[in-house]
């Protein structure tokens, strides 16, 4: 797959087009030689580096970060310390961060991700402590529209399609790094499916207490309402405000020469197809209550729901 469709709203209010920051996750290969990758593919120039993070200004997708993703080799240097993510390189993944990518510079990015692969790069499944994956920072069309609100509830509603119906890998099917959103939450999202961006964060600030999630809404609810979200996570870890989507789902294969980044393109393009179609978003909210109410309910149950209402009119595959 290297093909990245649009998304059903691909533009602003304003009218410049929809981005798409991406984190990828892997090890493999030492911070430094990410970085000489970069530049040997993408170009550009280093700028600001320590000895587990740069920055290369000006290369061909932008300003990319590459760092170790753990806050302690950044907190707390020593050589405890560098002894200790010695040891510990194996599972504790160097990180490639870029800035906001439109869908036609995602097929470049595809590309480097072959590169990194052809240099020794390693996704999730080598490992059962493995937990890697993309993450997409999908920017809101609006932080507080109708179809960001729709795009919330499509989410609550799709997510066991997702897992059972496309790749997930074992592994981060078992660590807590992408826990499945609470039955509970999506039961009050469906219970008020025309409820105020406001009132969506309520209830996912109720049931959700970490960033170890599917969709994780912190980055978006902080950017819309900073002193909402500061009184409902007043012991807060580190969020940055964003008006973006933070969708940590899909995994990174990139030991698989036919993986592509168009996996996790293609799970959050269905999530907003979804959002885009408001009357089969009505059809699963009236069938997940008594989806709910089933002795031997359960998500691949859900999942065949899904399947039956959205696969037969081409609405969400396509």
């Amino acid at each position: 797959m290297t093909h990245f469709p649009a998304l059903p709203f691909p533009e602003m209010p304003d009218g410049t087009p929809r981005r798409c920051g991406v984190e990828l996750e892997f090890s493999g290969l030492s911070e430094a030689q990410v970085v000489a990758l970069i530049l040997n593919e993408l170009g550009g120039s280093l700028g600001a580096h320590a000895r587990h993070a740069a920055t290369v200004h000006d290369t061909a997708l932008g300003d990319i970060r590459v760092e170790l993703d753990i806050s302690l080799a950044h907190d707390h240097p020593s050589n405890w310390v560098e002894t200790g993510l010695g040891l510990a390189r194996d599972v504790i993944p160097v990180e490639v961060i870029t800035r906001p990518l439109t869908p036609a510079q995602m097929p470049e990015l595809d590309r480097f991700c072959d590169a990194l692969r052809r240099a020794g790069g390693e996704g999730t499944g080598r490992s059962m402590l493995r937990g890697f994956g993309v993450h997409l920072n999908v920017a809101a069309h609006a932080p507080d529209d109708a179809f960001t609100r729709r795009t919330i509830l499509a989410f609550a509603l799709l997510e066991p399609w997702l897992r059972t119906t496309l790749p997930l890998d074992g592994t981060r099917r078992i660590l807590p790094f992408v826990n499945p959103w609470p039955l509970g939450l999506v039961d009050a999202l469906v219970a008020e499916p025309d409820a105020g961006f406001g009132a969506q964060c309520a209830h996912y600030a109720a049931a959700i207490k970490s960033r170890n999630h599917g969709l994780d809404l912190l980055p978006l609810f902080k950017f819309h309402d900073p002193d909402a979200y500061a009184r409902a996570y007043p012991d807060a870890f580190k969020v940055a405000a964003r008006p973006a989507f933070h969708f940590r789902m899909p995994d990174c294969r990139l030991n698989d020469a036919d993986w592509s980044l168009a996996e996790g393109w293609s799970m959050w393009r269905a999530v907003e197809t979804l959002a885009a179609a408001p009357e089969l978003l009505d059809r699963l909210c009236t069938a997940w209550p008594q989806h709910r109410q089933q002795m031997f309910g359960g998500s691949r149950k859900w999942a065949r729901i899904v399947s039956d209402l959205l696969i037969p009119q081409s609405r969400v595959a396509s």
